[in-house]
């Protein structure tokens, strides 16, 4: 294998790592398009294009765990369907404005959806402050199954 892919998917997979900390810079997709490069370079023999199927699918339900951790956070407050509609929209177009925009998009939703409920200003403050908390939920998410992700990769090169 060439210095250069292995190099790239190296840098990619670090990138990656620390992306998944970083909201709305996509972590473990840059760890999955390391392995994709690196499996189509060599031409799927040392990573099967079944293996590069599962762990797309393992990427997927990563990325989605920052959604649906948010969510899944805020209805632990007590959220109706308008806050967690609100948090879910919010953290979708929040990941447009950079790491800080997905938590005040998320925040800003729940806020507003849990006060068109007629929720207390305290409560609407609590669950928006959750949704919060679900993202970091959802960020340790994806870094374990980045790291699950980097592990196959590594057994499927040396084993």
């Amino acid at each position: 294998m060439s210095i250069l892919v292995v190099s790239t998917t190296i840098i990619l997979f670090v990138i990656g790592l620390i992306g998944t900390f970083m909201p709305g810079v996509p972590g473990i997709g840059l760890i999955f398009a390391g392995i994709l490069l690196y499996a189509y370079v060599d031409g799927f023999t040392a990573i099967h294009f079944s293996t590069v199927v599962a762990l797309l699918a393992l990427t997927i339900l990563a990325v989605l765990a920052q959604y649906i951790g948010s969510v899944w956070a805020t209805k632990y407050a007590g959220a109706k369907t308008k806050a967690l509609l609100g948090t879910l929209i919010g953290s979708f177009i929040g990941t447009f404005g950079g790491p800080v925009g997905i938590f005040a998009g998320a925040f800003i939703g729940a806020l507003i959806g849990a006060l068109l409920e007629d929720t207390p200003p305290y409560k609407a403050l609590h669950v928006a402050a959750l949704s919060i908390v679900g993202i970091i939920s959802g960020s340790l998410i994806q870094f374990f199954l980045s790291i699950v992700l980097i592990i196959a990769f590594l057994v499927a090169i040396f084993v």
